[in-house]
């Protein structure tokens, strides 16, 4: 081989390194590189929020879930409530050992929540020991009580309106009164059944207006049978 030959060949083999090299500089390395030079889109970055945006998100859930609650009735947002608590208390009891086979009954005396429940010293010592848990059922108890309280007040308003007479009105109003007195007793009787928390209150006047179907064509003698105990004793 000539020089002039061998001068020309490392010439070409030179070009041609310096070209695979600018390539090789071009390309990106990694992952990202590789798609790349397969001809697929690179990998989206991640994006990662600053403190203050996400404090915004959070304030803006927030504001959410307030407006979201604030168009809800007061029906709804006692149900969730309700809800919450049956849920509450049925992982307490299960944590305490107290079997749900049957109701359990609960209510409030001089402040303190008491059942009549063969397991009632467990469950009175489960509600010592967690005040918050015995207030927010003596709260979700009043809550259910005044929702009783309005049912026997419309109720009272549609008899006013229908009674014939002055007599009729006087009837009405003192049904009303012995209804709001016997729904003053019961405010803070509910029972735990099948995950779902009964009030007697709202359970009495559904009775009593017909919005439940009693076993007798007696109202008042069909609540006594289920809350006599509790409805004859004095105010």
């Amino acid at each position: 081989m000539s020089a002039i030959t061998a001068n020309r060949q490392g010439g070409s083999a030179a070009r041609h390194g310096a070209a695979l090299d600018s390539a090789s500089a071009r390309r990106p390395s990694g992952p990202q590189g590789a798609q790349t030079s397969r001809g697929l889109p690179p990998a989206a970055a991640v994006v990662k929020r600053s403190e203050t945006d996400q404090a915004a998100l959070d304030r803006l859930k927030t504001a959410q879930d307030a407006v979201a609650n604030a168009t809800r009735s007061f029906d709804e947002r006692l149900k969730l409530r309700s809800d919450a608590l049956a849920s509450r208390l049925s992982a307490a009891f299960a944590e305490k050992g107290i079997p749900l086979d049957d109701p359990v009954s609960l209510r409030i005396e001089s402040g303190i929540v008491v059942s009549d429940s063969p397991y009632r010293k467990k469950i009175e010592k489960m509600f010592r020991d967690d005040p918050e848990l015995a207030k927010e059922f003596e709260s979700v108890a009043s809550l259910k009580a005044m929702r009783a309280a309005q049912k026997s007040l419309e109720l009272y308003n549609d008899e006013k309106k229908s009674a014939r007479s002055r007599d009729e009105q006087e009837a009405a109003y003192g049904r009303y009164i012995s209804r709001m007195l016997d729904i003053q007793k019961l405010s803070g009787v509910m029972t735990l059944k099948d995950g779902a928390l009964s009030s007697a209150a709202e359970d009495y006047m559904g009775v009593m207006s017909g919005a439940t179907p009693a076993a007798t064509s007696d109202p008042r003698g069909e609540v006594l049978k289920r809350y006599g105990s509790i409805l004859r004793t004095a105010a």
